[in-house]
């Protein structure tokens, strides 16, 4: 079957349940056609106050699927499509709303746009007819698009996030959605994997971000709505861990800085990424816990020294943790380790510093100093003994 006859098949499909449409546009993000009768209006809405080559940089930036979102709180699918690594073609499915916004907050908006008072109705007469759609369902929208146009199968993880966002006068009011709430069995087996730190967790994890449903949990934007589920997850995981053989203090210091790091989110983008690496974070620690041939007192020093690495930390806290002298617990340390505490702790800390070089905008000497250095050179004159290139080569090989 074609790539335009999938499509097209598609599209019919999705009507019979969305007032949803479909748009082809060229690489140069001209129209090229869509089912949508009022395109001549809506055309524009995608880059309102952006520059349209910086839009088409964002967008094509891979070729997986892109949930976007402009400062009115519309909401498009996009999906660009290359051949032999030459854009081509976006294919976008929109717009849709995932909250209901008072018309007054909309008005507002197209107001700061100086459009004429007939251009500026017909806005509004077609905003009032688009569909409010959950994300659950967007999320398996978005990977059939994929499909139909490259045939290859991907997942909810695979999806990115760009945002052109402006809360509108702090109103939002969530329409309540027909979608089932996520199955009580369904969250009990999420919860066991993170209890038994089961590494084959993200299929699993997959299937949940499509099927479950955590139902309204704020009168909140979308993101505010994303917030309060990840809140959520958090609080549950940080129980089953504790379940599984975490520590009570690890777990609560875990929950302590997600809970931070989502509230201090302004995007999507970043809230799903702090949702994924927290999932693993606790799997991860749960698994090592249950498999860990370290005895009690070592494997506590080395949670502690995981959760401490931009404090001060020395062989005499250490100790004071674990209730050993100093001697006893470093001879012990270094026979279950292979490490000597202060070479555990070294260790560890290039590893975070490798983190932060790929995932942060942090320059290097504020990651050395973050992560205890006692000076840049010797964290680059380490960093490179490690890993064989200075933390600026690392972030370029990365980039």
């Amino acid at each position: 079957m074609e790539t335009e006859t999938r499509l097209s098949l598609f599209r019919d499909m999705i009507s019979c349940c969305h007032n949803l449409y479909l748009w082809t546009y060229d690489s140069a993000f001209h129209l090229i056609t869509s089912n949508c009768p009022e395109q001549a209006i809506i055309d524009n809405l995608f880059v309102m106050n952006r520059s349209r080559d910086d839009f088409i940089r964002q967008i094509a930036e891979q070729d997986t699927p892109v949930i976007y979102t402009n400062e009115m709180g519309l909401m498009w699918v996009m999906t660009p499509y290359f051949l032999d690594n030459e854009l081509l073609r976006f294919y976008i499915l929109g717009p849709f709303f995932v909250d209901d916004i008072p018309p007054k907050s909309l008005e507002a908006q197209l107001n700061k746009h100086n459009l004429s008072v007939p251009l500026r109705q017909e806005f509004m007469l077609f905003l009032h007819k688009l569909p409010v759609i959950s994300l659950s369902r967007i999320f398996e929208y978005a990977i059939m698009l994929y499909f139909c146009i490259t045939e290859k199968k991907i997942t909810v993880s695979t999806l990115r996030y760009h945002e052109n966002t402006r809360k509108i006068n702090g109103e939002f009011i969530q329409r309540e959605s027909m979608d089932a709430h996520g199955t009580y069995k369904g969250e009990q087996e999420m919860l066991r994997m993170v209890r038994e730190g089961d590494l084959n967790y993200q299929s699993h994890m997959n299937k949940m971000s499509i099927t479950g449903h955590l139902g309204k949990l704020s009168n909140g934007d979308p993101l505010r709505q994303m917030k309060n589920a990840v809140l959520v997850c958090i609080t549950l995981f940080s129980r089953a861990a504790i379940e599984g053989g975490l520590t009570p203090e690890v777990s609560y210091t875990l929950t302590d800085h997600y809970f931070q790091s989502v509230e201090a989110c302004t995007a999507i983008t970043d809230l799903v990424e702090i949702a994924h690496t927290m999932q693993d974070d606790f799997i991860q620690r749960v698994h090592r816990c249950r498999t860990s041939s370290l005895s009690q007192p070592v494997r506590a020093c080395c949670e502690y020294i995981s959760l401490h690495l931009e404090d001060r930390l020395s062989l005499s806290m250490l100790a004071r943790q674990t209730g050993y002298t100093e001697n006893y617990l470093s001879k012990k340390f270094k026979r279950e380790t292979s490490l000597t505490p202060n070479e555990y702790i070294r260790r560890q800390r290039l590893e975070q510093a490798a983190f932060l070089l790929r995932t942060t905008q942090d320059d290097v000497q504020n990651i050395s100093e973050r992560l205890q250095f006692c000076s840049q050179s010797y964290f680059a004159d380490h960093f490179r003994r490690y890993f064989g290139v200075t933390p600026t080569e690392y972030r370029k090989q990365k980039m």
